[in-house]
């Protein structure tokens, strides 16, 4: 049986308060985002593309969506499920039950279509020096 996975989407701007993103799931504000910074930093925005000038919504639009080259949906709503997780208790009251099906199955269409973001590949090689290094502490 394949898992039922809605779409998460984010807006940067919050109709009610202008300083504020939002994040939705099925049209439903699940989440208000409090910390711009760190909620952008969960994609992969540092301090380098601040300083190259690089705006965060452009950054996540070319990473995640227009560029196809390194285009990945399942990366987006993995790190969008991952900041969810971490900054949102009531993502965790209303999907507890279902966050951990659909982190499965983002992974395993993230590895299916090939295509990993610079985060993923990021964290792919950390997870591959820090495997490494403690089977060489064995």
């Amino acid at each position: 049986m394949q898992t039922k996975i809605p779409l998460i989407k984010y807006r940067s701007k919050d109709p009610a308060n202008l300083h504020l993103g939002i994040i939705e799931i099925e049209g439903e504000v699940i989440h208000r985002i409090e910390d711009l910074e760190a909620f952008y930093k969960t994609f992969g925005y540092t301090d380098d593309l601040v300083k190259a000038g690089k705006l965060p919504d452009d950054f996540i639009w070319e990473a995640y969506v227009t560029n196809s080259a390194v285009n990945c949906a399942p990366c987006f709503q993995l790190h969008m499920i991952e900041y969810l997780i971490m900054h949102s208790t009531a993502f965790l009251k209303k999907y507890r039950e279902q966050y951990d099906d659909w982190i499965a199955t983002h992974a395993q269409a993230r590895s299916a279509n090939g295509k990993l973001c610079d985060l993923c590949k990021a964290k792919r090689r950390e997870e591959i020096i820090y495997s490494h290094n403690k089977s060489t502490q064995l």
